[in-house]
């Protein structure tokens, strides 16, 4: 079974979208960890309320960096209101995010992620995703 480690900042609402989208990943074989070394998925939520809360994002990826050269199959996305608004800059730089999510509305991640039961590789479908080098 795939791991999957969950990572929350901003409201009340982003731990929920969170708890949905472990919810949704579990019935795709994804099996949560603590341990983010564990992990086969990583996923940032994210929260663009605050300049703060961005910085701790993009300084959250840059500690993330040392873990993905580790282990170049490991998948990290970002997801929630900062992807939503500053994706081409997420991309940019942090270049070890593989998947950026970029939804209409910044209301509920999950229903990003709704929908779509199949497999996981669906779920990255309306995902901005990098391309391999």
């Amino acid at each position: 079974m795939a791991k999957l480690h969950l990572i929350t900042y901003g409201c009340q609402m982003n731990e929920y979208d969170s708890e949905r989208v472990a919810g949704l990943l579990g019935r795709e074989r994804y099996e949560l960890t603590d341990h983010e070394d564990e992990a086969d998925l990583i996923l940032i939520n994210t929260c663009a309320i605050r300049e703060k809360a961005e910085d701790k994002v993009f300084s959250r990826l840059g500690q993330l960096k040392g873990l993905k050269q580790k282990n170049p199959g490991l998948i990290i996305g970002v997801m929630g209101c900062m992807a939503q608004l500053q994706q081409s800059a997420i991309l940019k730089r942090a270049p070890i995010v593989d998947l950026s999510s970029a939804r209409r509305r910044c209301r509920a991640s999950a229903s990003w992620w709704s929908g779509s039961s199949a497999s996981a590789a669906r779920l990255w479908r309306r995902a901005s995703i990098r391309s391999p080098s």
